[in-house]
């Protein structure tokens, strides 16, 4: 079976598509994790956040 030269350009741009929305993603979730890092250092420092609960709300 032989590849055409076509279809050996298509597999490599699909295989580079892929690997780009793989680096994105894998970025996306980095700075989604420094983010909720960021989040709870914030909550960790505010006094009295999280301390009670209102119950006449």
């Amino acid at each position: 079976m032989e590849i055409s030269a076509a279809g050996l350009a298509a597999e490599v741009q699909a295989n580079t598509q892929n690997q780009v929305a793989v680096s994105v993603l894998k970025k996306s979730l980095d700075i989604q994790a420094e983010q909720g890092a960021e989040m709870a250092k914030m909550v960790a420092q505010a006094a009295g956040v999280g301390q009670r609960v209102d119950q006449y709300a």
